[in-house]
């Protein structure tokens, strides 16, 4: 433990016994080493054991989550019910038929392990409480994902491009519309009142506002073409290209993009009709946009970062240093004076007023750095040399199957009220555009610091990003890999990820890796134990084509191996994984 902590898990004994308050620290070594001991295990060991009372069983587990203290564990599976085990004992304490369709998701209250609601293919929703069947709401839209509020009686679930807001104990429901062609498949509210949702990409991207489309946007949804083109550039930048001359080829490209909002602005800012005050009954709109900004301005920092390091390597073009004062004012000052209108006034609407609260400084730190990135990196060359800008501005590209825009929105003042997001708001608080098909796909730590989703490109991309407050969004790790992904599971203590694999011939099982590692890409494995050297010297020891982690290939025997559908962690320190076969039901890994 020497590279992750100066100090030792026994000296953290000794002081918590003298009561030197080092409870947080003590636990957070307890947590990792449980998990190191079962990794270093899992190298020689067959720790995977089917369970006692279910060796009958035959079903497909496609779906495994746990309570909030990790007592209980619940599958998912095909044969149209719920089980669920008590984890220390992995007995089964209750079993949950629907009688109609299979259950696709399911979740415990975060506060109360006794209820459980799940939600089925058919259309309804269930909620269990002491065992017993206690609220029921039936629709016709299979239920994609579902979550508890963690105060009050409100459960959140969507199903075709609907969020449902359910009080259940009181029988009442709000409904909050997507696009017509847009769904969600993940879900769920942390202790802080953030919900977390993954919401398909809109066909309707083509009319959104951005490229070729800027020139039928009005003034005053200038604001939202704003965030949207930029969030749209982050993104092909970030996962785009990384390297090399495709790397100068896509900030080329992302700079027409850029170029083509900025003269959009300009030349719509005198035609913005805004009022510094409003009559007291107007019909007024308030938009919080500090969060969104401060997401964007971070990603723009981390690609800069980048770009400087490969300028520096000679892969990206140096600094240019020759650019006018009149090219200065375009891209950094003009702009300003329709986001300062924006900002300091109340904008006209078709229906009433909008008003944009933020912190302009925001602004103006994104406008000064995508200057940066791409009149001193990007280009060299003169206006007119440009190739035709159509060539680069069509946006009309189709949503990807299975790829979900990950957002985050405040839900801690809607109970009891009837403000509720708009999730058609498609560029607030993006944290990144991930692969889903369910609720496994997507996981959250325990300390809910962290999420883990993946992305879907030439190869696969994990990511880990941060959900703290002074650096929301930003992303921590990444790894690659091309195998097929069936699930992702934060450890207890939030070091490890374990990526479940599904193969059909004998061959790795899972990855884990260990996020606090640095950031690399490459083809070969090292042991935790290898890590754990390394990271005294990292810098020295560890080159750009090293993968952290662990390869794991359970069963040992090739005789007992069954393809899974997923793999999480136990919540409780020490008990292992738990296995969701895609027949013979589950197993244990402990």
């Amino acid at each position: 433990m020497a590279g992750r902590s100066s100090v030792s898990i026994v000296r953290a004994l000794q002081e918590r016994e003298c009561g030197k308050g080092r409870g947080k620290v003590f636990r957070q070594l307890a947590l990792e080493l449980a998990e190191i001991s079962l990794i270093e295990r899992l190298k020689s060991e067959d720790l995977c054991k089917s369970l006692d009372d279910l060796s009958n069983e035959t079903e497909s587990v496609f779906n495994i989550e746990q309570s909030h203290n990790g007592h209980y564990a619940a599958t998912v599976q095909t044969n149209k019910s719920v089980n669920i085990f008590e984890v220390t004992s992995m007995r089964k304490k209750a079993e949950y038929h629907t009688n109609e369709r299979s259950v696709w998701t399911l979740s415990f209250h975060p506060t109360n392990c006794n209820i459980i609601a799940f939600g089925t293919l058919g259309g309804k929703v269930l909620v269990y409480v002491d065992g017993q069947e206690t609220a029921v709401l039936s629709g016709s839209e299979p239920i994609g994902c579902l979550c508890f509020h963690p105060v009050g009686n409100y459960l959140v679930f969507a199903s075709g491009n609907e969020f449902t807001f359910w009080d259940w104990q009181n029988d009442s429901t709000q409904i909050v519309d997507m696009f017509s062609d847009c769904k969600c498949r993940f879900l769920q509210i942390t202790t802080d009142s953030v919900l977390v949702t993954a919401i398909s990409q809109t066909l309707q991207f083509a009319s959104a506002g951005i490229a070729k489309n800027l020139g039928a946007v009005e003034p005053q949804g200038m604001m939202v073409s704003f965030l949207r083109t930029v969030n749209f550039m982050l993104d092909a930048l970030e996962h785009g290209c990384t390297i090399g001359n495709s790397f100068n080829c896509e900030l080329k490209k992302q700079f027409f993009f850029w170029n083509h909002l900025i003269n959009g602005i300009l030349s719509k800012t005198d035609q913005l009709r805004y009022f510094p005050s409003i009559k007291a009954d107007a019909k007024c709109t308030k938009s919080y946009l500090d969060d969104t900004l401060r997401i964007l301005d971070r990603r723009v920092d981390i690609i800069l970062e980048c770009v400087e390091r490969m300028a520096l390597n000679r892969i990206a073009p140096p600094a240019n240093e020759n650019i006018c004062d009149s090219t200065i004012d375009k891209y950094c000052f003009e702009p300003m004076v329709y986001f300062e209108r924006v900002c300091y006034n109340f904008v006209e609407q078709r229906c009433g007023y909008m008003k944009y609260q933020f912190d302009i400084s925001l602004v103006r730190s994104i406008m000064r750095k995508l200057y940066r990135l791409f009149l001193e990196f990007g280009h060299t060359v003169t206006a007119e040399e440009w190739p035709n800008p159509e060539f680069y501005l069509d946006s009309s590209r189709a949503a990807q199957k299975n790829q979900f825009i990950l957002q985050a929105w405040n839900v801690e003042t809607f109970c009891g009220v009837t403000e509720f997001p708009n999730f058609k708001e498609d560029w607030r608080n993006v944290l990144t555009v991930c692969s889903i098909n369910n609720d496994s796909n997507v996981s959250i730590s325990q300390c809910e610091r962290f999420i883990s989703t993946v992305r879907i490109k030439t190869v696969k991309e994990m990511e880990v990003r941060s959900l703290s407050r002074d650096n929301f969004g930003e992303c921590l790790f990444v790894f690659k890999f091309v195998a097929n992904f069936v699930s992702l599971s934060f450890s207890p203590s939030g070091k490890y990820i374990v990526i479940g694999l599904r193969c059909k011939q004998r061959m790795k099982f899972a990855y884990v890796l260990d996020k606090d590692t640095k950031w690399k890409v490459g083809v070969d494995f090292r042991t935790v134990s290898d890590i754990v050297e390394s990271n005294q010297h990292e810098a020295e020891s560890c080159g750009p084509n090293e993968r952290v982690g662990l390869k794991l290939c359970l069963p040992k025997e090739s005789s007992n191996y069954k393809e899974i559908n997923c793999i999480k962690w136990a919540a409780l320190p020490g008990y292992g994984f738990f296995v969701g076969l895609k027949s013979k039901f589950i197993q244990i890994c402990r």
